[in-house]
């Protein structure tokens, strides 16, 4: 195993952990348990003398763990689509037809059971992403377009955000970035940004959940969903102001929450001058301070 990103000792000791075998133990006893990446790292350092920092986490899911589930080898959270990309319920385990595959490792089957995993493989991370394609939510943008989410994460309440906020308080404000709690999935006018802005910046950078201009007005509302990462407190409300200032628009920044019992564990975190809006009593916003009940700050 050394060719790539999937030949390392790291990739490794994934498939170890992933196939459940500690030392003295054979290909044939493989089994598929259910691993996150830090219980992964946590089984290479236990039982394999091989102790990986808490940094390596992304090296694990972004380097290994993501070309195994594109390849049918692995597959992520098997019976659960709705988890997002970032969350640490995620959990990876073999697929039926690699645990075969590692099973007869070293036996004369190994050949023809091989075969039968490449036939297979693929047909089985078709029919997932045909499932995955067919939860997607659908979001009815103001402009009259559809934009589809994975069901995962927060993606409900951004439906919500753009379909019942932004009727409400941006009439007409067009939607310049949505973003997928998947990652693999955004609406990004890099061209508005850019050209009528004055802005430029990575998309796969920290953006907010939602952006969207209302010209009219010359806003800008950049708005969270604040579900499984927190809301704008004092630094990002900071950061955020600096990455987004323009002279062509003032920023409006929205605290998004399902409900009042979600916005209140999170209350204390949010920064001044901003606003929180409660999906399932869609018509109202609270404001906190300032001399303005909705609208950008001068600074």
């Amino acid at each position: 195993m050394r060719n790539g990103r999937r030949g390392n000792v790291r990739s490794a000791v994934t498939l170890l952990a992933l196939a459940g075998l500690k030392p003295g133990d054979h290909w044939a006893d493989s089994t598929a348990p259910r691993l996150g990446v830090q219980k992964i790292m946590d089984w290479s350092g236990g039982h394999w003398a091989k102790s990986y920092a808490t940094g390596s986490r992304e090296d694990f899911r972004k380097k290994t763990l993501r070309q195994w589930v594109d390849k049918g080898f692995a597959v992520l959270n098997p019976d659960n689509l709705n988890i997002a990309t970032n969350s640490q319920l995620n959990e990876y385990c073999l697929s039926d037809e690699a645990v075969q595959a590692v099973r007869s490792y070293g036996t004369d089957a190994f050949e023809g059971v091989l075969v039968i995993f490449l036939n297979e493989a693929s047909e089985a991370v078709k029919a997932r992403a045909e499932a995955l394609h067919a939860a997607m939510i659908s979001v009815d943008l103001s402009d009259g377009e559809e934009f589809l989410l994975s069901p995962a994460g927060q993606n409900p309440l951004l439906k919500k955000m753009v379909e019942e906020f932004v009727p409400r308080f941006a009439p007409g404000a067009k939607v310049l970035y949505l973003g997928d709690t998947r990652g693999k999935h955004a609406r990004f006018e890099g061209r508005i940004f850019e050209e009528t802005l004055g802005l430029s910046f990575d998309p796969h950078g920290r953006m907010p959940d939602l952006v969207l201009y209302d010209e009219v007005r010359e806003w800008l509302f950049l708005m969270e969903a604040v579900k499984s990462k927190g809301p704008f407190d004092g630094e990002r409300h900071r950061s955020l102001r600096e990455l987004f200032a323009t002279p062509v628009a003032g920023l409006v920044f929205v605290n998004c929450f399902e409900n009042r019992e979600a916005m209140r564990q999170w209350l204390p975190e949010l920064a001044w001058e901003t606003e929180a809006w409660v999906a399932d009593d869609p018509d109202h916003l609270i404001h906190l301070n300032g001399s303005r009940f909705l609208g950008p700050y001068e600074r």
